[in-house]
């Protein structure tokens, strides 16, 4: 437990060789948090059974990230929101009941970390990710393997910095939209029907409503809205081609793509990676961008391993 608020009595009950001391620090847990609580008052914070509920998980689970605590909470506390998870987070290192610095630091995806990004823009990326994988099971992961996948190529094919991060970060929510769709066409078990498919369709441009609300993520909007175009023109939503198609949405739809077909759905069987292969290869030009979708088949076991490692 990251707690900073430590009681002499209850560290050496832990250096104590042999001895058994389990009451004595479940009452200094419970003291712990009374002190926590206390603070929490005192910020002028209401303390309901939820918020108990949630400071429980938080202090007693060997979480590493708000979306995993979200995970959790989202079992014991019906109707709770991610915003709320990140807000007790939040204060809970305000006021030093946690650390996030050291063991309860954030995960953040393996690219992030390492690029100088502001973590806590990236923290909020991940929960509203983690909306869309509470919502549908099937999406658990695969805006993370998407998004792993579009940093990679946009690396390969020497895109910038900045460019990178946010093709890599539209990557993580381009299928934010589907929060707008109904449970009973989005987890349906058998194939939709013409009527649900156009349902579904709508999931780019409601994503990219979502995004438009924030100036910080206003950005993304074109390349989420148009991720699921095709290079021929024969795509959705408006139909555009070739170079109309943003860089990013091009590259998102590769990776979008091959995440797809080597998932299980309740309909078919996952695809091998061979077979995935030759899908992309036949439609270069049809469906994905032929120069990009050439440069992920040349480094395809590089581009793949997120997949692969699942």
């Amino acid at each position: 437990m990251n707690i900073v608020y430590e009681h002499e009595t209850g560290n050496r009950s832990y250096n104590r060789k042999g001895t058994d001391h389990t009451e004595e620090r479940f009452q200094n847990n419970n003291m712990q948090k009374e002190m926590i609580v206390r603070q929490m008052r005192e910020r002028g914070c209401r303390i309901t059974k939820a918020r108990l509920t949630l400071l429980d998980v938080i202090l007693g689970q060997a979480c590493s990230s708000c979306k995993e605590i979200y995970y959790i909470a989202s079992q014991m506390i019906p109707g709770i929101g991610i915003a709320t998870v990140y807000r007790m987070m939040n204060l809970l290192e305000e006021i030093g009941a946690i650390n996030r610095s050291n063991s309860y630091k954030i995960s953040y995806c393996e690219h992030c970390s390492g690029n100088g990004m502001d973590m806590d823009y990236h923290d909020i990326i991940e929960c509203i990710a983690s909306a869309l994988d509470a919502k549908d099971s099937y999406t658990a992961g695969h805006s993370q393997r998407v998004g792993d996948m579009a940093h990679d190529i946009c690396q390969l094919i020497g895109l910038s910095k900045e460019d990178t991060e946010r093709i890599h970060i539209a990557a993580h929510l381009h299928d934010i939209g589907k929060i707008g769709i109904p449970d009973s066409v989005l987890k349906k078990p058998e194939k939709l029907n013409d009527e649900e498919w156009e349902q579904m369709k709508q999931h780019p441009q409601i994503g990219a409503n979502i995004l438009s609300k924030s100036h910080r993520l206003v950005e993304l909007k074109e390349i989420v809205l148009h991720h699921h175009e095709r290079y021929d023109g024969k795509g959705y939503p408006s139909g555009l081609k070739a170079e109309e198609i943003p860089v990013g949405a091009r590259i998102i739809a590769i990776c979008d793509s091959i995440d797809a077909m080597t998932s299980t759905r309740h309909y078919r069987n996952a695809m091998t990676l061979s077979q995935c292969y030759v899908e992309i290869e036949r439609n270069l030009g049809k469906m994905y961008d032929p120069i990009i979708g050439r440069y992920v088949l040349k480094h395809w076991e590089e581009i793949t391993r997120h997949i692969a490692e699942q």
